[in-house]
């Protein structure tokens, strides 16, 4: 690899014609950036795009070309431009009807290590050893005249960006290339996402809101019952609750709580709470010390919802001309590749749920407009039968698709068959689900006994049950182990690698697997029903229907009353035809459901 840390290496482009002799001489992969006015092209303008290719460099500045950007961004087609975060520079092409070739490095190299969410400067630092100095990003990019500073601040950008891209594209097979696809393929359909936003019913929100306030008060007063102001003065202050439970605690429980890696202290999470009640009620019966620990538990989680999807998501749709709230959707987040979103987190709106005993549903919040219907369907069961799949597991995946796996966890749990149509039976039924997710996460008895609030023993009868039954899924995980320990990565489905360190760990091999496959069944999904949405749109049908939003195995559009049941069907195929993509043979019977309403918590 040549290693290009020459920043003052361009030329100035400032006219059409310049900028004709540049792209002719400019190879036919480079890498592109820009400098930009404003975030969104509705705010601001591309004012510099640097392009470098290992040995012609330009910087240039659309202010000095007559039209701007806009005038001459479609000779910026036919060539394949290597960007970081590509995103943000397809955004301001699409802006002006053009839409070129942009291969995102990040992804590149999540296909070879594993995702997360990263800026060039720590990458460049990390892959290539280089201090990036950001001071000029915030700089006036509207001024008149740039500053030496600023120019070559922005084409470095650009050569670090080909640095990476040959630092990586060196590392990478033909199985990661494929890989790197799958995850460029996404970016289009992201970014429709984002533009569209998706509609928030103010007022019906804002009594929901009042409703879990109300709940929190109940939980204040309960606790208090228990332990008064003066021994824990800060009901939100997870400092003064470790010191509680310290005074108070013997040293052999105290031992068993989970503490905090930097400072020691005892954690309060939910997780942690729920464990150590589960624990404690196991040791000493049910007693006050439990029903203070799940009480705190519970007002640990309502004001999570209210301080997550309460006032703030009233806020961001009020800032919103159109009372949309607009969140970002960040390909490849997760080390599994998974996405994650932002500003806010849509991917952790819950389901319609029980809320501590209280009926409440944040979906139903979220609401098509007048004369539209939203239209989802979400991959049932999907973790369970890609596992079934990846082990060639034919026990498990006939469970899957014919029967009802957590049904029968359920019956050996109750000691008798279940009728999962009775509420006693739901219930068993949810408490078995534990079991299964429980164990393609990778949890061992201990720690299984804990969340379902039962014995070790018993723990150790459901899981070896489970190991009987689904022989091949369960002793994936140990396949998946013996290969991370030999190479230090396991290959996933779509061809890419995650990188697993020195010392692999049980939970992370049985799980990232199964993630990673999920993920790349809706990789395709979601590429694949942008292109027909397009090629809809195109031909004059489906002129109103937008991709909303993207919730870890579903996709939610919005479409016109007489176009959602056409959507509808066309969802469903792309769906199918995405799993189809990375299991040709596997079977899809009952694989998606959902349906269309006036929201999102309401879908027939």
């Amino acid at each position: 690899m040549k290693a290009s840390t020459d920043y003052e290496n361009y030329k100035m482009v400032s006219t059409k014609l310049d900028l004709v002799g540049a792209l002719k001489t400019i190879g036919s992969i480079a890498s592109l950036d820009f400098e930009t006015t404003a975030l969104r092209p509705d705010e601001g303008r591309v004012r510099l795009a640097q392009i470098y290719d290992g040995t012609h460099g330009y910087v240039i500045d659309f202010d000095e070309i007559k039209g701007g950007f806009k005038a001459v961004a479609s000779m910026f087609l036919g060539k394949t431009w290597i960007v970081f975060n590509s995103g943000f520079e397809l955004r301001w092409f699409y802006a002006v009807g053009v839409r070129p070739l942009c291969k995102d490095v990040a992804f590149l190299r999540c296909s070879i290590l594993g995702g997360g969410r990263y800026s060039l400067k720590q990458v460049v630092a990390w892959d290539l050893s280089r201090e990036m100095d950001k001071t000029e990003q915030a700089s006036d990019w509207n001024a008149p005249v740039l500053t030496p500073q600023q120019l070559r601040y922005a084409f470095r950008d650009a050569v670090d960006t080909w640095d990476l891209y040959q630092h990586w594209e060196g590392r990478a097979d033909l199985q990661h290339m494929d890989a790197w696809r799958m995850f460029d393929d996404m970016v289009p359909a992201i970014i429709e996402m984002e533009e569209a936003g998706i509609l928030l019913d103010i007022e019906r929100h804002r009594k929901l809101d009042l409703h879990w306030q109300k709940i929190s008060k109940d939980k204040v007063k309960a606790i208090r019952e228990i332990v008064p102001e003066e021994d824990v003065a800060n009901i939100n202050s997870k400092n003064q609750w470790s010191d509680f439970f310290a005074r108070i605690l013997d040293d052999e429980t105290l031992k068993k709580w989970p503490r905090t890696e930097k400072s020691g202290q005892l954690q309060t999470t939910g997780e942690a709470l729920r464990a150590m009640a589960a624990g404690y009620e196991q040791a000493n019966g049910e007693n006050p010390m439990t029903t203070l620990l799940d009480t705190l538990a519970d007002y640990n989680k309502v004001e999570k919802y209210i301080s997550s999807f309460g006032e703030p998501l009233i806020i961001k749709a009020k800032t919103s001309p159109d009372n949309r709230i607009r969140a970002r959707f960040n390909i490849a987040a997760a080390k599994t590749c998974r996405f994650s979103s932002s500003g806010p987190n849509l991917q952790q709106v819950p389901r319609d749920n029980e809320l501590l005993g209280e009926a409440t549903s944040v979906r139903t919040s979220f609401v098509a407009p007048r004369n539209h219907k939203l239209v989802s369907l979400d991959y049932s069961g999907i973790e369970l039968r890609v596992l079934a799949l990846l082990a060639k597991d034919d026990q498990l995946l006939e469970d899957v698709v014919y029967g009802d796996v957590h049904s029968e966890v359920a019956a050996v749990i109750a000691g008798h068959k279940i009728d999962k149509t009775t509420p006693e039976g739901k219930a068993a039924r949810s408490k078995a689900k534990g079991v299964s997710f429980g164990i393609i996460y990778g949890s061992a008895a201990a720690g299984l006994s804990v969340n379902m609030r039962t014995s070790v023993a018993d723990a150790q009868g459901y899981i070896d049950f489970w190991a009987n039954r689904y022989a091949n899924a369960f002793d994936y995980r140990n396949k998946m182990m013996a290969e991370a320990r030999r190479t230090r990565y396991i290959r996933v489905i779509d061809g890419g690698t995650i990188y697993m360190g020195k010392t692999p760990e049980m939970p992370k091999c049985a799980n990232y697997p199964v993630q990673r496959a999920a993920l790349s069944i809706m990789a395709k999904a979601i590429a694949r029903h942008k292109a027909t949405l397009d090629d809809e749109r195109a031909a004059g049908r489906q002129t109103h229907t937008k991709m909303l939003s993207t919730i870890h195995d579903a996709i939610i559009d919005e479409a016109a009353n007489k176009d959602a049941k056409g959507c509808l069907s066309l969802m469903e195929e792309d769906m199918m035809a995405g799993y189809l993509d990375v299991f040709p043979s596997g079977p899809t019977h009952g694989l998606v459901e959902g349906g269309m309403g006036p929201n999102w918590g309401k879908l027939d």
